[in-house]
């Protein structure tokens, strides 16, 4: 099951750079959660279901001219998996920013319940490792 989990979130990384939510939102259960990182001012730090992803993706979106998340390497956990890339933006006021990027997706019944966002590939890493030594899935 869990290659079909890295498939999944790769598929949903390529709909949010086509800037389709709504096939991101395919992806993910109703009820799911997305954690933001914290790293960008205005945001807030949990987004609850479909409706609250919307929220956030347009929110966020709305900052930059473009921007493009790369993941470079997927990790399978089971469960969990680490898309660990770089985040690369151009502000509307012209400034560019590029930087790393990481998120956790946990993966049930065919659907993301969870994402976890974090400024660096260390603590995503850091993060699942914690879970599997408490085994739990970061809920």
């Amino acid at each position: 099951m869990s290659s079909q989990n890295v498939q999944l979130v790769r598929r949903a990384f390529e709909a949010w750079n086509r800037g389709d939510v709504d096939a991101v939102l395919a992806a993910c259960d109703p009820e799911f959660e997305y954690h933001a990182s914290g790293i960008f001012p205005g945001l807030d730090a949990v987004y609850h279901g479909h409706e609250g992803f919307r929220r956030f993706e347009r929110d966020f979106r709305a900052t930059f001219e473009s921007l493009t998340i790369d993941i470079e390497r997927f990790e399978d956990h089971g469960e969990q998996v680490a898309a660990l890339g770089e985040f690369e933006a151009r502000g509307r006021d012209g400034l560019s920013l590029r930087r790393p990027v990481a998120n956790v997706v946990t993966v049930r019944g065919g659907v993301a319940v969870r994402i976890d966002a974090y400024p660096e590939w260390d603590r995503a890493l850091q993060a699942i490792g914690e879970a599997a030594a408490r085994g739990s899935s970061m809920d």
